[in-house]
């Protein structure tokens, strides 16, 4: 999904070539995204079928191949607002919000303020339960050898949820910065 958030959000400023969106990420993550032609090209075809972009043009150049520009339409302006509310009702954790937050200008920020607050009292409930319960007495199934790697998995779980906590909250202030 955030592949599409990411390619509907660039047509939305412009009409980009599928290559040109492909080097905007490779170049613009330094590499530490890389995208594939075959997913990308994928990509530009589901939300061409939609109906959520269109081509524009094809530029043919001496002894290049076509270069077709693709357009968002209206239907794939709503959708892209749509991905961008939806992204962050369950997010699997913050970084699966990145390409949502680029477009953040695009839609009622409130509203992604809401989502967030309601992550945040969800991760604290959370990291209150797993320190109240890590560690804790282990159910007679798990074998006295397996003690230290149980609670190692404990320990992680609960580092884990504190790192996205703190990330959620640091989220949280800068979205307040940007309400509208």
């Amino acid at each position: 999904m955030s592949i599409q958030i990411f390619i509907l959000g660039r047509l939305y400023e412009q009409d980009y070539h599928p290559y040109d969106i492909k080097k905007i990420i490779n170049n613009g993550t330094e590499g530490m995204v890389r995208v594939t032609d075959g997913n990308l090209y994928y990509n530009f075809e589901a939300l061409q079928k939609k109906g959520y972009i269109q081509k524009v043009n094809t530029i043919q150049n001496d002894n290049r191949p076509e270069k077709t520009n693709y357009a968002i339409t209206e239907k794939g302006k709503e959708h892209l607002k749509e991905m961008i509310y939806k992204s962050f009702k369950k997010p699997e954790d913050v970084r699966s919000l990145f390409a949502s937050l680029l477009f953040i200008k695009l839609v009622d920020v409130d509203k992604l303020i809401y989502s967030t607050v309601e992550i945040i009292e969800n991760l604290e409930k959370q990291v209150d339960y797993l320190q109240s319960h890590v560690p804790h007495p282990l159910p007679d199934y798990i074998e006295p050898d397996q003690h230290e790697i149980v609670g190692f998995m404990g320990e992680y779980t609960l580092d884990k949820k504190k790192v996205e906590l703190k990330a959620f909250k640091t989220l949280l202030s800068l979205l307040e910065k940007h309400r509208s």
